[in-house]
């Protein structure tokens, strides 16, 4: 009888530990910030056609927490392009943002290609600058 009560024990122990880890997304202190900047191109598949770069204001940014499959949330950026996600726990996070199509592959949306960046949050409360993600456009 006393080694089912430790079994039983033992187990509820293990549960009470594993059921506390949290995975990536909201309920932290942390924060994960960055720019959008936009180029401008005659031809988007070629580089020298440039024209000039604007910031990415009014751009949909958009978060994938952790293993998850669709976006977890999305923001907005500010007239300077910037923005950011607070409130975040640790773990690892995919950030994206949609720009013109660079590749000249044809049959692929001209106007839905995802400019990526993978993020880890390490700490407690860290903020994570992810910098400048260049999107693109046609003038």
């Amino acid at each position: 009888m006393k080694l089912k009560i430790a079994w039983v024990t033992a187990f509820a122990v293990v549960v009470s530990f594993t059921s506390c880890v949290k995975e990536a997304g909201e309920g932290g202190y942390a924060t994960i910030y960055g720019k959008i900047e936009k180029d401008y191109r005659l031809i988007t598949s070629n580089p020298a056609s440039y024209q000039y770069t604007v910031p990415g204001a009014d751009e949909e940014v958009y978060i994938v927490y952790g293993d998850d499959k669709s976006p977890s949330d999305r923001v907005w950026t500010n007239y300077n392009g910037e923005f950011e996600f607070e409130n975040l726990r640790r773990g690892s996070y995919e950030i994206y943002v949609y720009s013109a199509d660079t590749t000249g592959v044809t049959g692929v949306d001209p106007d839905l290609m995802a400019i990526k960046m993978k993020v880890e949050i390490e700490g407690r409360d860290e903020d994570v600058n992810v910098g400048t993600m260049t999107i693109y456009g046609r003038p």
